[in-house]
């Protein structure tokens, strides 16, 4: 009997480890719609994290510094650590004061080429956003590494480069596949495959390696093994913008800002990394003009695109509101510009929250809420507290379908000029929308922060 019960034991036993082992080859890690950021951090949270990528030395192009915001009434300790694509790095920390903003240039912490940049808060609420030189070119910064990335309208022509930039923020090797997608259809280059980041590392490919002298340029990066930050660094003749890209392709998408100004360029940019054509419509809202919705078929597995502005179709009216919808799932991206040079931005997806800061300290040309729902929408708008006072929330409608300027919605508001506030919706049918100042009006999009 007492041989009987060991070995009845270690039945059991394998039993149990087979079970296990047949539940987790049946769990699979999925990435989540949106790509996340640190504004998703609650306040009290013990420890919180931001990771940055894409940054340049001087003479890259995308040199420039990471703004950190504390958004709470308390300031907070940082350690935040500069590595370089030659494997240097180096730690310092760092106090950002309550409701206070605090830089760090990376090219002048250490030597390189590119950066990546962690930092690790003793607590929640401090959010970062990359800044390039000349306060043109905008991206926030995440609090984790995604499993896969989408983005479209890459420029690799004469005049013009296109990079992805990676950031490792685990202890383990990342391992990265890149197929790209062109009018031509699409490509998985041998040197974009199998692609491996270190833990803790930063390092970039450059498109225009593989794919030569091309334009709109769609990509699909897939991590095999862990997880990256993603950022795309576009330099468009004398234009650099960041492209935060998407988490996944999807059949809606919404532009509320778009320039249709004289001189001005507006694409959108559409890439379908499906095996089915995509059918496109978007829809147009252009103040009391009625425009035909524009349409486009996408081949599958390449990229196409939509001419908004300079289109006889559609005056030259101010600023345009558009409606992407699509028959199969794709990925699409606004490229805005003038003769210059054109600058990408991905779509902002509809959220209940929405940080809206003033980074680039030149303040912004338009800020807009839009509700994508047919029923009105009630906003709030939260400012920042700060030691010995208290946030003030003051509440407004936007109407079912509508976009309006903040400083519409809320009269009392006044400049947008160094300022930093949140605006919510008790349901996920906002969208908030930012220019900057140039020339021609509304080619500049930045990304606000928002609150997945």
């Amino acid at each position: 009997m007492a041989r009987e019960r060991p070995a009845a034991l270690v039945v059991a036993l394998a039993l149990v480890l087979a079970a296990t082992a047949t539940v987790s080859a049946m769990v699979h890690s999925s990435n989540p719609t949106s790509l996340p950021n640190a504004l998703s951090v609650a306040g009290d949270a013990e420890s919180t994290a931001v990771y940055c990528t894409g940054l340049s030395a001087a003479g890259g192009g995308a040199a420039g510094v990471v703004s950190f915001l504390n958004t709470q009434p308390h300031a907070r300790t940082l350690s935040v650590t500069v590595v370089s694509d030659t494997g240097r790095r180096v730690t310092r920390r760092l106090t950002v004061a309550a409701a206070s903003t605090a830089r760090v240039a990376p090219s002048s912490w250490l030597g390189g080429h590119s950066y990546g940049l962690e930092a690790v808060v003793d607590g929640g609420g401090v959010v970062a956003e990359e800044v390039g030189a000349g306060a043109s070119a905008l991206a926030p910064c995440v609090a984790g590494g995604v499993t896969s990335w989408y983005a479209s309208g890459f420029d690799t022509k004469v005049g013009s480069s296109a990079v992805l930039s990676f950031f490792n923020p685990t202890a383990t090797p990342a391992v990265i596949d890149v197929t790209t997608y062109s009018s031509t259809g699409y490509a998985a280059p041998a040197p974009f495959q199998g692609f491996a980041v270190g833990p803790h590392d930063q390092v970039e490919i450059n498109l225009g390696a593989q794919v030569v002298n091309t334009d709109n340029v769609g990509v699909g990066v897939s991590v095999v093994r862990g997880a990256v930050a993603v950022l795309g660094v576009q330099r468009s003749g004398a234009v650099t913008s960041f492209m935060t890209g998407s988490a996944s392709p999807s059949t809606l998408a919404w532009f509320p800002q778009v320039t249709t100004a004289a001189a001005a360029r507006a694409e959108i940019r559409l890439t379908n990394p499906s095996s089915q054509p995509a059918d496109v419509t978007v829809a147009v809202s252009l103040g009391s003009f009625h425009v035909v919705p524009r349409t486009v078929t996408v081949a599958a597995r390449a990229t196409g695109l939509v001419t908004i502005t300079p289109n006889p179709a559609i005056p030259a009216a101010g600023f345009a509101s558009l409606r992407v919808h699509s028959s199969q799932p794709v990925v699409a991206a606004l490229a805005t510009g003038s003769a210059a040079g054109l600058s990408l931005s991905a779509p902002i997806g509809p959220r209940r929250e929405f940080l809206v800061s003033d980074f680039s300290g030149r303040g912004f040309a338009t800020a807009t809420l839009t509700n994508v729902g047919a029923r009105p929408l009630a906003v709030a708008l939260r400012t920042l507290a700060t030691p010995g006072s208290t946030a003030t929330t003051t509440s407004a409608t936007v109407p079912g379908g509508a976009t309006v300027a903040l400083r519409t919605l809320f009269a009392g508001l006044g400049p947008l000029h160094d300022r930093s506030f949140f605006v919510s919706a008790p349901r996920p049918a906002l969208v908030a929308t930012l220019t900057l100042p140039g020339r021609p009006a509304g080619v500049v999009v930045v990304a606000p922060l928002d609150g997945r």
